[in-house]
């Protein structure tokens, strides 16, 4: 599958910008794209779905400590019993 690369660095870790894209364009698959490499805004190609959005590391880094403190409640529970 063909990955965008920033123009800038060549980096392949591209996600989508903050930056809002009219609908008109998401309907060719052309967004806002942000390099996390070098930090460059741009607009470019992107298969839509295959570019992760801004925030969504925050929302996965939450899911994951809300499962490790079901968990130590769960090790908690088990040793009073």
């Amino acid at each position: 599958m063909m990955k965008p690369h920033c123009p800038k660095c060549g980096s392949s870790r591209i996600r989508r910008g903050y930056k809002p894209t009219p609908v008109v364009l998401r309907m060719f698959g052309i967004y806002n794209l942000l390099c996390d490499h070098c930090n460059l805004l741009y607009t470019g190609f992107a298969i839509p779905g295959t570019i992760p959005k801004p925030g969504s590391r925050r929302k996965r880094h939450r899911e994951r400590e809300e499962r490790h403190r079901e968990q130590e409640e769960r090790k908690e529970r088990v040793g009073r019993a």
